[in-house]
């Protein structure tokens, strides 16, 4: 299976949006209002024209000090079978190479405590105090300086 993310469109990611991050909360959309925002986009690795991992990237100022302009990373998920194979390198990769193309300045996320290391691993860094907790989930605010 080839690892190379590609542009997607928003319903390529509904699948693993709602078998990963939304099993538990079938009262909440899949589309959210994120989606519909001006330079917004979504990548997914494809396994036979099916989703195995996807991402969706948002231009968006965090409520915590970060530099302009900052780009927040959202519904990041791999099929279960397929974690540590590379498609989440993969994906975060091809994030950060687009958002530099585009002289991005931050990128941050409200990282899963579960996927934490995920994102600590990759230069993501804590931002102190932006831990919180949505529907029994555990959140910790994560940021990377973009070299300019």
């Amino acid at each position: 299976m080839d690892h190379d993310p590609v542009e997607t469109a928003v319903t390529e990611t509904f699948a693993l949006r709602r078998r990963l991050l939304r099993a538990d909360r079938t009262d909440l959309d899949l589309l959210m209002a994120d989606d519909a925002v001006e330079g917004t986009f979504h990548l997914a690795v494809l396994d036979r024209r099916s989703a195995v991992g996807v991402v969706t990237v948002v231009p968006s100022a965090p409520e915590f000090d970060a530099a302009s302009p900052a780009w927040r990373l959202r519904q990041m998920a791999v099929d279960p079978a397929l974690q540590g194979t590379g498609i989440g390198s993969a994906l975060f990769d091809a994030v950060v190479d687009r958002l530099r193309r585009r002289r991005a300045a931050t990128l941050w996320a409200e990282s899963r405590d579960s996927s934490l290391a995920f994102y600590l691993g990759r230069g993501m860094a804590i931002v102190p105090g932006r831990e919180h907790t949505a529907g029994g989930v555990s959140y910790t605010d994560v940021a990377l300086r973009l070299p300019g």
